[in-house]
């Protein structure tokens, strides 16, 4: 069965997404998440400076895999994000022996260009 996905400017076959998305895949270090980046907010008198966002996230290497996928809200407690996902962290350090990659809309979607992901 060929399956269509609506594509702003075209459509793609579902293969060809997931090969698109495959190659787009992007993940962020635990080592570059800090406090300061879960707070803010995208609009009104305190918006955060979101254009540096996306380049604190990097390619996903072949073969490698994507730990942990989040979706930020703008209007969470930022400080209660972090102590938990600080948690996660060191929980995953301790069975793997590393620290884990997270994919987090807020870093691994370009802010400044949402329609192209």
């Amino acid at each position: 069965q060929v399956s269509w996905l609506p594509v702003p400017g075209g459509g793609l076959m579902a293969s060809e997404l997931l090969t698109l998305a495959r190659r787009s895949l992007r993940c962020v270090e635990w080592g570059k998440l800090t406090p300061e980046l879960m707070h803010g907010s995208i609009c009104g008198n305190d918006a955060a400076d979101i254009r540096h966002l996306y380049t604190l996230s990097r390619d996903v290497l072949p073969g490698e895999t994507v730990d942990f996928f989040l979706s930020h809200s703008w209007y969470d407690d930022g400080d209660l994000k972090m102590l938990r996902l600080q948690s996660v962290a060191e929980s995953f350090h301790s069975q793997h022996g590393r620290y884990p990659t997270f994919w987090i809309d807020k870093f691994c979607i370009d802010q400044n260009h949402i329609s192209d992901s």
